[in-house]
């Protein structure tokens, strides 16, 4: 007598897989009886017809290296992968002793609405989302102590985001709250593009697992267009989070505008 049901398929280009975890969260709290949902996203590179239009447009690094917040930073690279979660009520999660990676709190989603071209981000748009999550986890910025970024390493993206982070988490000083740490983990594996959110998730989990936040690889020296201010680090060594109640986001934004922070 288990009731199964598909949940449908989303493109939202790189911010497909958190739309699908923010699909899935709202399902659960539908109040329609489904008690678990599975969310997966996959990237597959078939064929040089996108990888010749990304570069045509100047949006790939040309050294094979997707340097984020790094003041070289001239584009990604494009990689291939897939992850999958499961969430489920955490009553039901103790009742069956599962292995519980994470709390999730949120996922939220919005649009930039008309953008200036197909890859120019919309810095309010991404703060919204951010100060969203926030809202809906009934959460303080200064309780932030992470952020998987979306940090593609593309000159105009990661001032965009860094500065909407900056807006909403930057207030305070390192003396009272503690820093947030700017991680990319596509500094590691390139960018996944419609997996690039679910990479970013299973990133967090295995930052809170451990209790740290690696460094971001490639990275030397800030982007001359990036000011961080007193509480926004990049990480270069291994960073330690609070053993209890850590708190990190995580961010996905498609071109086009559909932005996504769990």
């Amino acid at each position: 007598g288990v009731q199964t049901c598909a949940l449908p398929i989303f493109d939202t280009a790189c911010s497909s897989s958190l739309s699908a975890l923010s699909a899935a969260k709202d399902c659960l709290r539908s109040g329609h009886g489904i008690r678990e949902t599975l969310v997966a996203g996959s990237e597959i590179i078939h064929g040089p017809n996108a990888l010749i239009l990304r570069s045509v447009a100047n949006m790939l690094s040309r050294d094979g290296r997707c340097k984020t917040f790094n003041a070289t930073a001239d584009g990604y690279i494009r990689g291939e992968g897939s992850g999958a979660v499961l969430i489920k009520f955490a009553n039901d999660a103790e009742e069956a002793r599962c292995a519980v990676v994470a709390e999730l709190k949120c996922a939220v989603i919005n649009q930039d609405g008309k953008s200036a071209t197909l890859t120019a981000p919309n810095g309010p748009s991404q703060e919204e989302v951010v100060s969203q999550a926030l809202r809906e986890s009934h959460a303080s910025p200064q309780a932030v102590n992470a952020v998987e970024c979306h940090g593609t390493g593309t000159k105009l993206g990661d001032p965009i985001e860094v500065g909407a982070l900056k807006a909403v988490l930057g207030r305070g000083t390192p003396e009272n709250v503690p820093q947030v740490q700017l991680a990319a983990g596509k500094s590691n594996t390139g960018h996944l593009e419609g997996a690039a959110g679910m990479a970013g998730l299973l990133k967090v989990f295995s930052c809170l697992q451990h209790k740290e936040v690696p460094p971001n690889v490639h990275f030397a020296k800030l982007n001359p267009h990036i000011s961080l201010g007193p509480r926004l680090v990049v990480p270069q060594s291994l960073t330690a989070l609070p053993q209890k109640n850590a708190l990190m986001g995580v961010s996905s934004f498609g071109f086009g505008g559909t932005n996504t922070h769990a």
